[in-house]
């Protein structure tokens, strides 16, 4: 039986539905839907109606499909560093986690309150992360974010980067790649396969191919997660999708790739045997290159 990890998962706790985030404008309301201004959008699927994806569901379903671990990820948006301590807590041989940190004066005794709780990565989801809101003029090599990066190398610790689509200001190669040379010995994970989307913006390609080539650094891994959404249009078994893995596959290497799901939002558009069987099945990979993005590269990239 093949050996399994999900590297990008998250979870919603009871306590979270009927939530509001003033400062993203949201509510999380019933039947899976995340109210957001004057419109919104799926978090999950419309049959969970009390809109929970708890830790104990997660690993039931982990069960289920004979994955052995997991890495909860979270964002900005709805932060629950308590939540996702508690869920690795709750199954430390199954469960692994990140937390979100702001730069804001008192990041590092965040930093260092969260690493006692368990959680031993940190993950910056840009798009939140420079919402006018927050920190618009954030970058990858600006000092507050170094900071933190020094800290974190400091502590060998992972950062999770969720890049934005490639059309966004703060979607920067250069910037990205000084950051990953810059520390050497701080393991950097870059989600959604670099986010590829969109690709017919006048050069959003060449920014997602310069986004790849900075990745591949023996400190820097690409996790595949969320596919089935930005590939949505184009329906399963999303062949553009399998066409850039390969691509990047060819450019970084098998050593280079993590397998993760980002469910519960991306079982709206798959399911869970989906995700997996389009690697193992669909993507034309060894049994060497399906171990190295399934299980191998995971437990190097998050230290499990």
């Amino acid at each position: 039986m093949r050996r399994i990890i999900d590297a990008h998962v998250h979870i919603t706790p009871a306590t979270a539905l009927g939530m509001r985030n003033e400062r993203f404008d949201t509510e999380n309301r019933p039947y899976g839907y995340l109210k957001m201004g004057d419109g919104g959008f799926q978090t999950m699927p419309c049959y969970i109606h009390d809109s929970q994806f708890t830790d104990d569901t997660l690993v039931h379903m982990m069960d289920v499909y004979g994955v052995e671990r997991a890495v909860i990820l979270q964002s900005l948006m709805a932060p629950q560093n308590a939540a996702v301590a508690a869920a690795v807590m709750k199954y430390p041989d199954r469960l692994s986690g990140a937390m979100v940190l702001e730069p804001v004066p008192g990041w590092r005794e965040e930093l260092d309150h969260w690493q006692k709780c368990g959680l031993n990565a940190i993950k910056f989801e840009m798009r939140a992360y420079t919402n006018p809101a927050c920190y618009p003029d954030a970058r990858y090599d600006d000092a507050e974010m170094t900071a933190i990066f020094d800290e974190a190398e400091r502590r060998r610790m992972t950062v999770t980067i969720d890049p934005a689509p490639a059309d966004f200001p703060v979607y920067q190669p250069e910037a990205f790649e000084h950051a990953v040379r810059s520390h050497p010995d701080l393991h950097f994970v870059l989600c959604h396969l670099g986010y590829p989307h969109p690709l017919d913006v006048p050069g959003s390609a060449q920014r997602w191919e310069n986004m790849i080539r900075a990745a591949c650094q023996p400190n820097c891994w690409i996790d595949v997660s969320a596919l089935p959404d930005l590939f949505d249009a184009e329906g399963w078994p999303y062949p553009t999708a399998l066409s850039l893995l390969r691509k990047v596959l060819a450019l970084c290497g098998p050593r280079r790739l993590i397998w993760g799901s980002d469910i519960p939002g991306t079982l709206n558009r798959a399911t869970y045997p989906q995700m997996i069987d389009m690697f193992v099945k669909r993507a034309g990979l060894s049994d060497a290159e399906l171990d190295a993005l399934l299980y191998e590269n995971a437990c190097e990239a998050y230290y499990l």
